[in-house]
């Protein structure tokens, strides 16, 4: 704004009502015992307050040809303002309680976003999808999603890349997270294989019959406990059987310790003859063999990440995908590399 309109600083911030900026550092202009509560409440809406006088100056006073400039850091203001605050019950501005959806982390960057790999562990930024041929050793498709995206939402831009390129998708080995994704669909209608690890069982109760006691048939859509009650299905929800079933059942307390009135419950996955298929491959020796196969994607992504580093280098998907694309050619190329040298 002092660049747009040759005011100094100084100047823009009286009038414009954030004396803050004024101070050597947003804290140091609060000036508040930070081990008290009620003062630390009351900073987010002096925060809040001079942060909205600053918007509202700016769109009163200057015109849009001179504003316009400025209107990604508005934009960005008013998104961060409305998903980090919220209005508590007592009427005072404070700090959102649980997270936005989409929520955005950085200002210069509008698609970076929180990602998790696991409930206790999050990291920020994005996330790398490649596709790497197993028979020649070369990655062949590389995709950038932002880090609270689904896995199988990286498939399709790798398998279009793929199209792209006169090769077909004959034989897909793949991580978990991608078997949701319509190129699966695309691959087994086309009479493709698809390998994968299954997806764990949840954790039973030691003593209580797991899922896995339980016979599933697919073709008629109904499971069997092992005390033969039999429920009918749909896959993608979870069967409830009968609770007068279950309460005069001799193998109760084998099953379920829910509580009296309620029956044993299993959840059948959308997926769940894939995931029957794959869990057979898994329990079979030459079956884990070919599983493995698909370590090499791993190592191709340390590699990578050891080449590129932990951080994005660049702001956005488009510029990220073409930094991943550059060093798995590199990486492509170093694999020609090695096998000349060696094959003279």
């Amino acid at each position: 704004m002092s660049k747009l309109t040759d005011r100094a600083p100084e100047d823009i911030c009286r009038k414009a009502g954030i004396p803050l900026l004024l101070a050597p550092s947003i804290k140091a202009g609060l000036d508040i015992d930070w081990s008290d509560p009620k003062q630390k409440a009351m900073t987010i809406e002096v925060v809040e307050r001079q942060v909205s006088s600053l918007q509202r100056w700016v769109e009163k006073h200057l015109d849009e040809v001179v504003s316009e400039p400025l209107r990604p850091y508005i934009d960005a203001i008013t998104q961060v303002h409305d998903q980090d605050l919220e209005v508590a019950k007592s009427g005072t501005i404070q700090i959102r309680q649980g997270v936005a959806p989409e929520r955005r982390i950085s200002i210069e960057d509008t698609e970076m976003r929180h990602g998790r790999k696991s409930k206790s562990k999050r990291f920020d930024g994005y996330k790398e999808h490649i596709a790497r041929d197993l028979d020649f050793n070369a990655i062949v498709a590389c995709a950038v999603t932002p880090a609270n995206r689904p896995e199988e939402e990286g498939a399709a831009p790798l398998a279009e890349d793929i199209r792209r390129q006169k090769l077909r998708l004959v034989e897909l080995h793949i991580d978990r997270g991608y078997v949701n994704s319509p190129v699966v669909d695309e691959v087994f209608a086309e009479g493709g294989t698809v390998l994968a690890k299954p997806w764990g069982q949840r954790a039973q109760r030691p003593g209580l019959f797991s899922k896995l006691d339980f016979k599933i048939d697919l073709r008629s859509q109904s499971i069997t406990c092992p005390a033969g009650e039999v429920e009918q299905f749909e896959p993608g929800e979870t069967v409830h059987f009968d609770p007068e079933a279950c309460g005069a059942c001799p193998l109760r307390s084998k099953c379920t310790q829910a509580a009296s009135g309620k029956g044993r419950t299993v959840s059948i996955a959308v997926d769940e003859e894939r995931q029957k298929k794959f869990r057979k491959l898994q329990e079979t020796k030459p079956g884990r063999a070919v599983l493995r196969q698909r370590t090499s994607v791993e190592h191709a992504l340390a590699h990578i990440a050891a080449r590129k580093g932990c951080r994005a280098r660049y702001v956005g998907v488009r510029r990220n995908l073409f930094d991943l694309r550059r060093a798995s050619a590199i990486q492509n190329l170093e694999g020609i590399h090695f096998i000349l040298r060696h094959a003279a």
